[in-house]
């Protein structure tokens, strides 16, 4: 008796686990929240989501395929990777229950379409309602569409003006970058340069462009002016280096002759001792013009240096400006066709949605569901109020009185969209 006792545990454990759903022979799929128990260990159980890949990671065995399994399937998978990976020569016992079911996606003539809980026994006039009921229209449905259509025609205008300033100043950046004497702006579809308002655009461009060239040409100017008084200094300097040289010269000359009549004895010292002095002196003169003269030169290398760095700076000035206006011109111009695409859709497309639902007001509503089969196929299954939906269905509502191409049209839409509806939930 006591060797049977915990398979006997074991089935009183499992006649205390709740009921399954109605659908036993459910088969799993991404997205379904799992609930798992492993008698012989408790710690291994626990709730696992079914992943994109149709996979759940359990512990000690790791990755697990439940897609398309049905629950006593996978249990039976997992009990056998179990004994296998634990060595066992009986399967432990597991028990699998759904904690939540994917979602169901509901789309059409409602009024909240989109992705929703799935509970067993759920059908298609519960989904409906779910989903807000029917598409039901009001006046200020209508007037939220005018409303709309006035806010991004708004929007448009202003991403217009901007993108019109944008392009203004990316010309006028261009015409700095390449030195050139004047702006050449665009003339087309977007910009008119008989615009009044691009004209007032064009005009500040140009004021702008007129300032900062001569800002800059006011620094180098300054520049090129203290390099021009430095090459004045020393010339000034080599002249009066010249005229040191000569005035030695005839110094050196009159040393020379003193020293001839000392050697005789015809002159005294103190005169020849004179006349050298004199001479070093020139010759210190001469040695400290020299030094001066290196450092104007030094001075006019710094400055011929600070004006190359005026100009580097100009320039990484003017290419980092450019590469921002680049990349908010794009923006714009992403706004403003997102900002147009919004005002042909407030104007035109969704009123005559609107305008097609209300001819099909009072219809009766004919409903399909699209269901992704095991093989991976799709197929659509035409459906009453009353049909049980699955978990993943897609429920397409639609008038009876729309053409069968219509209906094709949307269901392949429908199909093209589960991807979509998936991430969005």
């Amino acid at each position: 008796m006591t060797r049977y006792l915990p398979h006997l545990l074991c089935l009183l454990f499992l006649l205390a686990l709740p009921a399954r759903s109605p659908c036993a022979e459910y088969l799993l799929g991404p997205d379904d929240n799992l609930t798992l128990k492993v008698y012989e260990w408790p710690d291994l159980g626990g709730d696992f989501k079914v992943g994109a890949d149709g996979r759940i990671s359990v512990p000690l065995i790791g990755s697990v395929a439940a897609a398309g399994l049905s629950l006593d399937q996978l249990e039976k998978t997992i009990q056998a990777m179990l004994a296998r990976e634990a060595g066992l020569k009986e399967s432990p016992s597991v028990a699998v229950q759904i904690k939540d079911y994917r979602p169901f996606f509901i789309t059409g003539d409602v009024e909240k379409p989109g992705a929703y809980p799935f509970h067993p026994g759920l059908t298609v006039l519960q989904a409906v309602s779910l989903a807000g009921g029917f598409f039901r229209f009001t006046d200020p449905g209508l007037v939220r569409l005018e409303r709309d259509a006035i806010i991004q025609q708004g929007e448009r205008r202003m991403m217009s003006e901007n993108l019109a300033a944008l392009t203004a100043r990316s010309a006028r950046l261009t015409a700095e970058r390449d030195g050139a004497s004047d702006i050449s702006f665009p003339n087309d579809s977007t910009f008119d340069q008989k615009d009044p308002k691009i004209v007032a655009v064009m005009a500040r461009e140009r004021l702008v462009f007129r300032t900062r060239r001569d800002d800059l040409n006011k620094q180098l100017a300054s520049l090129s002016d203290l390099q021009n008084l430095y090459q004045g200094e020393i010339a000034a300097l080599q002249a009066q280096i010249e005229s040191e040289k000569q005035q030695g010269d005839l110094v050196q000359k009159e040393v020379d002759e003193l020293r001839n009549l000392a050697a005789r004895g015809l002159t005294s010292n103190p005169r020849l001792f004179l006349v050298e002095r004199t001479m070093a002196e020139i010759e210190a003169t001469q040695r400290n013009i020299q030094a001066i003269i290196m450092r104007s030169r030094q001075s006019i290398a710094q400055a011929a240096q600070q004006a190359e760095d005026f100009k580097a700076k100009f320039r990484e000035r003017v290419d980092t400006e450019s590469d921002e206006v680049a990349a908010k011109i794009s923006e714009t111009r992403s706004r403003l066709d997102t900002a147009s695409q919004l005002v042909t859709e407030a104007e035109q497309t969704a009123p005559n949605a609107i305008m097609r639902r209300l001819r099909n007001v009072g219809m009766d509503p004919k409903f399909t569901l699209s269901r992704r089969m095991s093989n991976g196929t799709t197929q659509d299954i035409e459906a009453d109020s009353s049909r049980e939906i699955e978990p993943g269905d897609v429920v397409l509502v639609s008038s009876s009185t729309e053409g069968t191409t219509e209906v094709k049209a949307r269901q392949s839409a429908v199909q093209g969209d589960r991807t979509q509806l998936s991430q969005m939930h």
